[in-house]
């Protein structure tokens, strides 16, 4: 039997309820990946929100879903018997989090910093592959690390080297 916890029976959930869940059972994340095919940055920054839950409360990340305006997909793992919302699109993640900021209390400092990811992400030019600037990307891998240095257990068990592409000869 699938179950519902009855603080959200009803369509609509509050936005307080949401940052909550945000706040105890999901995370913030900025994903460092080694990419050895690129030539400009050797990593790639991506940045996701997740909600979590037993895989019996399925139900309430569709609804959780649903509420922030249909963002995101909702995955099942059997077998660690989890179901989670998944964010990823950063016009998704920043309306989420706009909206979510302010009610937000343990993760608001990750959030702040994730928008402000978003915004040179953003004032990169969209039809140039790599339109970052070598000085946006090193603010963006240094705001990485903070996130997940402050997410417990995620950072500074691992050393990344940041390769300038223009001192460096390949």
């Amino acid at each position: 039997m699938e179950t519902t916890p009855w603080e959200v029976n009803g369509k609509n959930v509050s936005d307080q309820y949401i940052a909550g869940f945000l706040d105890g059972d999901g995370s913030i994340v900025a994903v460092i990946e080694k990419r050895p095919d690129r030539r400009r940055f050797p990593y790639r920054v991506r940045l996701k929100i997740n909600f979590t839950q037993h895989v019996r409360h399925k139900n309430l990340m569709l609804l959780l879903q649903e509420s922030l305006g249909k963002v995101g997909s909702v995955r099942y793992t059997p077998t660690h018997n989890l179901s989670e919302l998944v964010i990823q699109k950063r016009e998704d993640l920043k309306r989420v989090l706009e909206r979510l900021l302010p009610h937000l209390i343990l993760k608001q400092r990750q959030a702040k910093i994730m928008l402000a990811m978003i915004d040179i992400f953003d004032q990169g030019l969209v039809n140039i592959r790599s339109s970052l600037s070598d000085k946006d990307f090193e603010k963006l891998f240094s705001m990485a690390l903070e996130i997940r240095k402050i997410n417990s257990g995620a950072g500074g068990k691992k050393n990344y080297e940041v390769i300038n592409p223009v001192t460096t000869q390949v």
